[in-house]
């Protein structure tokens, strides 16, 4: 079962790297579409998020709108990645704008670690090799995939790319070591974290369970935290860094790490705001 899945995962990865590009991302828009009409796998979620999300600021025509090119996004992000192991330096050139990471320089400048924080908006692959074309030297906590196979697909790909990993589960010494030698740590953000992992703070003025490991590491290893933004406009993707986020220091700990990731998740959002069809609507992210 397992070979007959490679075979699988390396036969579409064969005709997508050879199709013509144009091609390529028209297939990509008709699966997002093919998902959002026929398979409708997590739609209801998706209107639902975007209502708990929004409530009265748009209307209902508006938020199917969003939904519909929310799934034509993720046909997109997909087909994309899958051409990735052909592209030519000339094809990263033309598709990644690095456009400012002149905070990630100041950062490192104090020589305590940066820690980037990053929301699953845009192709968030293309952030992770935008950063190593970029010349930084940066490790993202990443989940496995459930699937052996798709999961050794998917992180074959990634570090063919110059993109180094850390498992989210384990790897917490290997994190502050890397912040002692003044290395780029890049955490995702906006995901539902269970038990004593998360903190309830808001997010699009709702309660939602996020992660209290950036504000904790921030508040033991006094490492400075850093926003990074990725979006598609016209097939280009846009990659831009925003000031770094100061602790904000409450009476306690806990008091200390509830203000920053509100801070934190206010940051996101904002940018979410701008460009809400490329954010992960799919992730159940108001569960308590």
């Amino acid at each position: 079962m397992y070979s007959m899945q490679v075979f699988f995962l390396q036969f579409i990865l064969f005709v997508f790297q050879r199709i013509p590009e144009q091609m390529a991302m028209t297939i990509g828009k008709s699966m997002g579409l093919f998902w959002f009409y026929v398979v409708r796998y997590r739609r209801n979620l998706v209107f639902l998020n975007l209502e708990l999300a929004y409530g009265h600021e748009k209307t209902k025509r508006e938020r199917y709108r969003i939904a519909k090119d929310n799934f034509i996004h993720y046909g997109l992000n997909l087909v994309e990645f899958l051409r990735l192991p052909s592209f030519t330096d000339q094809d990263f050139k033309r598709t990644i704008n690095i456009r400012d990471t002149r905070s990630i320089d100041r950062a490192l400048k104090k020589g305590k670690g940066v820690i980037l924080i990053l929301g699953h908006y845009g192709n968030w692959d293309m952030a992770a090799i935008a950063q190593a074309r970029a010349g930084f030297d940066c490790h993202i906590i990443t989940k496995k995939a459930q699937q052996q196979s798709v999961d050794a697909f998917w992180q074959g790909i990634r570090k063919e790319m110059g993109v180094h990993f850390l498992p989210n589960e384990g790897s917490a010494f290997k994190i502050l070591r890397l912040l002692k030698k003044n290395k780029i740590v890049v955490m995702i953000f906006d995901q539902r974290m269970r038990g004593k992992n998360g903190i309830r703070v808001n997010f699009f003025n709702r309660p939602a369970k996020t992660m209290k490991a950036v504000s904790l590491i921030a508040m033991k290893m006094d490492s400075p935290v850093i926003p990074v933004f990725i979006w598609r406009e016209g097939g280009i993707h846009i990659y831009e860094t925003g000031p770094e986020i100061p602790l904000l220091h409450g009476s306690t700990e806990e008091d200390t790490m509830r203000l920053s990731s509100q801070r934190y998740n206010d940051v996101l959002e904002a940018f979410i705001r701008k460009h809400p069809e490329q954010w992960l609507w799919i992730h159940d992210r108001w569960k308590l």
